[in-house]
């Protein structure tokens, strides 16, 4: 049975929970450097006003990210610019590969407090599902940190 990919929905000023695979689920995002560049592409992401950004986590080979679009931007068009840059950097540390990452990525647009909440805990609970960390507030590539102490590397927005 052949199934047709509904288009996604840009709809500014809602927030999503995206989730995006390394081809294969290649471990790049296992080595500090990129594990950083990925989360700094969303932070420049959200300094050039397209979007608010409230919660991230890099894990080795994949990613996941709680955003709000502003303005017009669209999901596919920050996606695409935070993989293109990131594409080059990955590239350089390892070599010409053909794909960095999977064709699609994963959105959800959150529907009320009770979704926020499960997609909330998944993103800063995961390193700890994963077996990478005992206590989800070790894991140096998740927002799970700023949230619980106030301080960590990258300043969050605030879902309300």
């Amino acid at each position: 049975m052949l199934y047709r990919r509904l288009p996604r929905l840009d709809l500014p000023g809602r927030m999503y929970f995206l989730g995006c695979n390394l081809e294969q689920r290649q471990r790049y995002l296992e080595h500090p450097q990129l594990a950083e560049l990925l989360i700094q592409l969303y932070v420049a992401e959200r300094d050039r006003g397209g979007i608010a950004l409230h919660a991230y986590v890099a894990m080795p080979d994949h990613y996941h990210v709680l955003l709000t679009l502003q303005q017009t931007t669209s999901i596919s068009a920050v996606v695409r610019k935070v993989h293109s840059f990131f594409a080059p950097e990955c590239r350089q540390l390892f070599g010409p590969h053909p794909r960095i990452w999977q064709r699609r990525f994963y959105d959800h647009v959150i529907r009320d407090d009770r979704d926020l909440h499960d997609r909330w805990s998944y993103i800063h609970y995961n390193p700890v599902k994963a077996g990478l960390v005992t206590d989800a507030i070790q894991y140096p590539w998740s927002s799970c940190a700023y949230w619980e102490t106030g301080s960590g590397p990258v300043i969050c927005d605030s879902p309300r």
